[in-house]
């Protein structure tokens, strides 16, 4: 390799490089390995833009199943047989021979296994009611089973598998099991395919004969299959990805519903092709900066890498970014794409029942759905105060939630370091079992025990006359987040106490030694010593729960159900929403619930994103643990 460095030729490396992905690191830097990757991202996005397909699109299920299919193995026998095929009795020995073999063995054990599990399951009625009887239905089965086996052996030996009808008849004696039915098609398949490639290399205009599409598409015969679509220029799939995000899809003239336009899949087609460019953009940009880089660094050392050199710089520089690739890759499908998608869907008009595909397509609204949600101009301003009522109660609920459990766990956590405290170990297991317990069952639980009419709470007050008549626990809207935030408190506690626990037992003792001989009292050594130190380690984790707290879908889903109706009458009607509902749980309401609105339901989805993440994020990065690391 010729190692004379031209610096005047180099500095032209950059502009080759951004023409050509890795061109540039070829010709001019000798760098193949690298250079070859980079052009090889370029050659695949190309290839992706340029070259796609157009659509054949059959009318009806009829002419759908006719262009999928291809001529009979009879019919295509007679073709190739008249065409004086040379090959044709090697074919057919082949597929003869496959098919015996299949029929002797697959098709015996796997259909007297199939005629077994159908007698077991027809016995499976006796093993309560009758055990003798089910042992011995049991054993019958197996008998039977062996018996069959040997039925079939001595059937399909008699069968000529070159014999068309004889298959058909073989075919009859297992036509009850659609599995087995199944692998019989992929058994014989690529016979019939390779026959029918030859038909239509021979003849192609045969083939075509009652075909209706294009001539591109009768071309495409040649290799033997019916075909839907032929070569197009400037169609590729980031194309036409594009294209469908912008359209959502057009009407199309077929009842076929595999070839309707599904705008939601057009949709997340169109965000994972952006997702793609984006990529391919950052891939160019670090192509150019790598070959200005290498150019500096060859003028510097005077000569060009060799490949043992550039192998060993790849595995030294590059090992951070190929080891965080894949997570990358991974974020921009399973995170990113998710959430583009909520987001897109508050601008379009998606919900049942007149615009859910593939059977109505989806529109873009612009921001009709912000205007319903948010104005008081739209119907009788319903949408505008339930989102009003339930903003406001969600804050106010994660704000209770959050700070009530903490700082109950908190002082049990506390009162627990406490030396006078006898076997504080038993306190801890007894305080840890709320949380040890599934919070759904817990919630289950409690949901009976506040229950307004038939609860042991009520009963129980109205016994030993504290009240006259039950408290509407579930079925009062004041009442029922009272009791809401009250119940969270039990479940919560002992997650908060276990962190703070753990965060107290971290703080020295000399600590606590210095503050007594100076004469602090517990109140100071608390509030100078152990609340300082465990809010510095804690406080992250604090701001963690308020931002979780504000999603607490479990806590009102299996305790309220969102209930009870909202104080003022109509909106529970027209909106979904219950008077406990969190903006988390009317969502669910709006997916799940008929009618289906998923378009307001992404315009919570983006409002709740758009609030909770800045202020979770601004608040993490000013916390002293984020900042320094240390006190």
């Amino acid at each position: 390799m010729n190692n004379t460095v031209d610096p005047e030729k180099l500095k032209k490396a950059p502009i080759a490089s951004s023409c050509f992905m890795g061109l540039g690191q070829i010709l001019y830097l000798k760098q193949y390995i690298r250079g070859a990757l980079f052009a090889l991202v370029e050659v695949v996005m190309l290839c992706c833009i340029i070259f796609g397909s157009k659509k054949i699109i059959p009318a009806n299920n009829k002419e759908n199943s006719y262009i999928n299919s291809i001529p009979s193995i009879e019919e295509m026998v007679d073709f190739l047989s008249d065409a004086q095929y040379k090959k044709l009795d090697k074919v057919l020995d082949k597929r003869a021979k496959t098919l015996e073999k299949f029929f002797k063995n697959v098709a015996v054990k796997d259909y007297s296994k199939f005629v077994y599990e159908e007698e077991i399951l027809d016995a499976e009625s006796l093993r309560q009611e009758d055990k003798v009887a089910y042992k011995e239905a049991l054993a019958e089965a197996k008998e039977n089973k062996l018996a069959l086996q040997e039925e079939l052996k001595e059937t399909f030996a008699e069968f000529d598998y070159k014999d068309f009808d004889d298959v058909e008849s073989a075919v009859d004696e297992i036509i009850d099991d659609d599995f087995l039915l199944e692998k019989y098609e992929k058994t014989i398949g690529k016979y019939d395919l390779i026959l029918a490639k030859e038909m239509a290399r021979i003849s192609p205009e045969d083939f075509d004969e009652n075909y209706d599409g294009c001539s591109l598409c009768k071309r495409a015969h040649k290799h033997g299959r019916r075909t839907f679509a032929h070569r197009a220029w400037f169609q590729g799939p980031i194309v036409t990805s594009i294209v469908g995000l912008v359209t959502l899809g057009s009407k199309q003239d077929t009842t076929v519903t595999k070839y309707m336009d599904h705008s939601i899949f057009m949709m997340i087609n169109g965000i994972f092709a952006l997702i793609i460019i984006a990529f391919f953009v950052f891939l160019y940009i670090l192509n150019i900066n790598s070959a200005k880089a290498a150019v500096k660094k060859i003028i510097k050392i005077g000569h060009f890498q060799s490949m043992k050199e550039a192998k060993n710089d790849i595995s030294q520089n590059s090992f951070a970014t190929i080891g965080i690739a894949p997570s990358i890759v991974m974020i921009a499908i399973f995170s990113v794409i998710p959430l583009l998608f909520s987001a897109l869907v508050a601008f379009t008009n998606y919900s049942s029942p007149e615009h859910i595909p593939p059977n109505n397509l989806v529109d873009w609204v612009g921001l009709q759905n912000f205007i319903t949600m948010f104005s008081t101009r739209v119907g009788g301003g319903e949408w505008a105060k339930t989102f009003g009522w339930t903003a406001i109660w969600t804050i106010v609920w994660a704000i209770f939630a959050t700070f009530t459990c903490f700082f109950v766990g908190f002082f049990y956590a506390f009162v627990l370091q406490d030396r006078r405290v006898v076997i504080p170990s038993v306190f801890r297991t007894i305080y840890i079992l709320p949380y040890a317990i599934p919070t759904m069952l817990s919630l289950f639980v409690w949901a009976n025990l506040l229950n307004g009419t038939v609860g042991p709470i009520n009963r129980t007050l109205q016994i030993i006359g504290l009240i006259d008549q039950p408290i509407p626990w579930l079925s009062d809207p004041w009442v029922a987040k009272g009791a809401l935030i009250f119940v969270n408190i039990w479940i919560g506690f002992p997650y908060s106490m276990i962190l703070t626990t753990s965060s107290m037992t971290a703080i020295s003792n000399s600590l606590y030694e210095a503050a007594v001989i100076d004469g602090a009292t517990k109140w100071q050594q608390f509030k100078s010593i152990t609340y300082p130190l465990v809010m510095f380690q804690l406080k992250p984790t604090l701001i963690m729960q308020f931002a979780g707290n504000i999603n607490n879908f479990g806590a009102v889903f299996f305790l309220t159900g969102g209930g009870p109706n909202m104080p003022q009458a109509g909106l529970t009607t027209v909106t979904n929403c219950g008077a406990t509902d969190l903006l988390i749980s009317w969502i669910y309401k709006l997916t799940m619930n008929t009618p289906s609105r998923y378009n307001l339901a992404s315009v919570l989805s983006l409002l709740v994103f758009a609030v909770l993440v800045p202020f979770a994020l601004y608040n993490y990065t000013r916390t002293k643990s984020f900042k320094e690391g240390e006190v």
